[in-house]
């Protein structure tokens, strides 16, 4: 599993990239600001399988993450090209902040529970 996550993800970017270059329409920061949220979803998604945590966490925080990055990536491939006022780039800094909210909180909840035992 952590390994399909790893080459499905190189495949995105890879694929992103090639579409990027090969579409006059599709700016340049656009392609770029996609292929660093799909980086970030793969690692998120990676240290999140490789993590210790409880399994309802690390399948609640896979899905949501799975999910949460598709929007994150839309957000960013749909943004203007300025950087001042630009509410698509606002919402995906928004989203990544939220899914780093949800990974440390569940490491705090999961590493918590542990010692309780």
């Amino acid at each position: 599993m952590k390994n399909l996550i790893l080459i499905i993800g190189a495949l995105l970017i890879a694929l992103n990239t090639l579409i990027g270059l090969i579409l006059s329409d599709y700016a340049i920061l656009n392609f770029l600001l996609a292929d660093l949220s799909l980086v970030l979803s793969v690692g998120l998604l990676y240290f999140v399988a490789c993590g210790k945590m409880a399994n309802g966490f690390k399948i609640g925080l896979t899905i949501l993450l799975f999910f949460t990055g598709i929007v994150r990536c839309l957000c960013v491939v749909l943004a203007e090209q300025v950087w001042e006022n630009n509410y698509c780039f606002i919402a995906a800094i928004g989203i990544l902040l939220f899914e780093f909210a949800c990974v440390a909180g569940a490491m705090f909840a999961s590493k918590k529970r542990v010692e309780i035992r």
